[in-house]
């Protein structure tokens, strides 16, 4: 099977905090790669990153930084529905002392969503990522289905909001991208039942360390 499950992935990621790369050095390194890739992917200079409140939120709001430090113009949408992680918070507050726009997204502001998406070329999915535990809300597959609809280009961070990185299922409702940039190795639920629909044209970046190393730590 082609593909590396969850847990290998996690042990992975644990081994390179044990070769001391902490959470924050990971997450710089990993957005990095994820802003270069989207950068040789000429995907338009207006980006809309949508993230999330753990680390994948975290990776992508780190891309939009230095997506913006390339020339592109970007918005950023926070999706609340519970409280933000510590990495998200810290990467907002340097968003918003270098006056890169940071709204909030609940349940209410959800037609809010529809003019930021006239308004981009290209929406960065950071919502999710190998976190999706369970169904998703309504308030999450109302927002996936307006993504998807909006016909612009969509790239996935790590993995499309929604689809189980173990099994390639859907929970309940799922971002189709176009290309997902993945972190480490692909997964195994991406060439299993809807991963191969969802996941679009697949892209492998390291975070700080290759593949090779952190198997043999």
């Amino acid at each position: 099977m082609r593909g590396l499950s969850l847990q290998k992935i996690l042990a992975l990621e644990n081994n390179a905090k044990t070769l001391g790369l902490s959470e924050r050095l990971l997450i710089e390194n990993a957005s990095s790669n994820l802003a270069a890739a989207m950068h040789a992917l000429k995907v338009g200079k207006r980006i809309l990153v949508l993230a999330g409140r753990g680390n994948n939120g975290a990776d992508s709001l780190a891309a939009a930084r230095k997506l913006s430090a390339k020339g592109y113009k970007v918005t950023v949408l926070l999706i609340q529905e519970k409280e933000l992680g510590p990495e998200v918070l810290f990467q907002k507050k340097i968003l918003e002392k270098i006056a890169i726009p940071v709204y909030r997204i609940d349940a209410a502001r959800l037609p809010k969503l529809t003019r930021f998406l006239r308004n981009t070329d290209c929406v960065l999915d950071g919502i999710l990522g190998i976190g999706v535990k369970g169904e998703v809300s309504s308030f999450l597959e109302h927002l996936f289905g307006l993504v998807n609809a909006s016909g612009k280009k969509i790239i996935a961070c790590d993995v499309p909001s929604g689809l189980l990185p173990d099994t390639g299922r859907i929970a309940k409702a799922a971002i189709k991208a176009d290309h997902t940039i993945t972190f480490i190795a692909q997964k195994r639920g991406f060439f299993m039942r809807a991963g191969k629909r969802f996941c679009g044209k697949i892209h492998v970046v390291d975070i700080g360390i290759s593949r090779r190393l952190l198997e043999r730590s």
